[in-house]
């Protein structure tokens, strides 16, 4: 190698090492500033949940539309999925429940909340979702299907809901994320990122609910189904104070049927 390729391979290295060393400065700043986030809540009271499903995906969504250069989009969110859950266990500490016997779960789990998260396996939905009655931040992955939607179905009215659903990006594959389809359960807020999805059930047929919400005006499928009961997925952020819930309680009820919520998530 020439004195010339030398000198400039070492330039080049002592410039990695800047932004090296740039990038750790900026991550302890980073660490002060939720540090001061954290003490600004706990002035008001206990933290329950620091999670905010809302803000990755607004923060994701930035990344797809800004990315450029040769460094793969899905190892930017790779690192950013690390720093966003070990960030939000320093506000408040959680804990990850999943189905023991399910390696992928796991895999899910993993990928998108880290190395710190400890990650609990569960025997049964029962065991897994009882975790999460009383107000806590830890959190749940559910399979999205029909059997493990029942078993969540049968605790509503505790508290918790779905507020996520992963992967956060519809064309998973796409990244080289070949995971199953889960639906995130916890205390976490409810708030709108603008491709919103609201998931309902009830105790009609499939055909007969979709009906129903188009008579309200809503666009929906019908995703899953278990013992006669269906489990709807509404394009529409429709929480329980919404009118967008009054609407489609309001459009049930007059049909003597009932519907009940089961949370809310975004995709990017």
């Amino acid at each position: 190698m020439s004195d010339k390729k030398q000198i400039s391979l070492l330039e080049t290295r002592g410039k990695i090492d800047a932004i090296d060393s740039e990038i750790h400065r900026l991550l302890m700043s980073r660490a002060e500033l939720v540090q001061n986030v954290q003490n600004a809540k706990a002035a008001e009271g206990p933290i329950v949940n620091a999670m905010h499903a809302d803000r990755e995906i607004e923060m994701f969504r930035r990344f797809s539309a800004n990315h450029t250069g040769c460094l793969p989009l899905a190892s930017l969110q790779r690192i950013f999925r690390e720093m966003i859950a070990t960030f939000s266990h320093l506000q408040c500490p959680f804990k990850v429940f999943v189905l023991k016997g399910e390696p992928l779960h796991r895999d899910v789990a993993r990928y998108f909340y880290g190395t710190v998260i400890e990650i609990v396996e569960c025997s049964t939905l029962a065991e897994m979702l009882d975790r999460i009655k009383a107000p806590t931040s830890d959190i749940v992955l559910l399979a999205a299907e029909g059997k493990s939607l029942a078993a969540f179905h049968k605790i509503i009215g505790q508290g918790c809901q779905i507020f996520a659903r992963l992967p956060f990006w519809d064309d998973g594959e796409a990244y080289g994320l070949d995971f199953p389809d889960m639906f995130v359960l916890g205390h976490a807020p409810l708030k709108t990122v603008a491709n919103d999805y609201t998931v309902v059930a009830t105790k009609t047929d499939a055909m007969n609910a979709q009906e129903l919400l188009k008579q309200a005006g809503f666009e929906a499928n019908i995703e899953f189904g278990y013992e006669g009961i269906n489990y709807c997925v509404i394009k529409a952020f429709a929480n329980l104070e919404s009118q967008c819930w009054r609407d489609i309680e309001k459009i049930f009820v007059k049909n003597d049927i009932a519907v009940d919520f089961l949370g809310i998530y975004g995709k990017v």
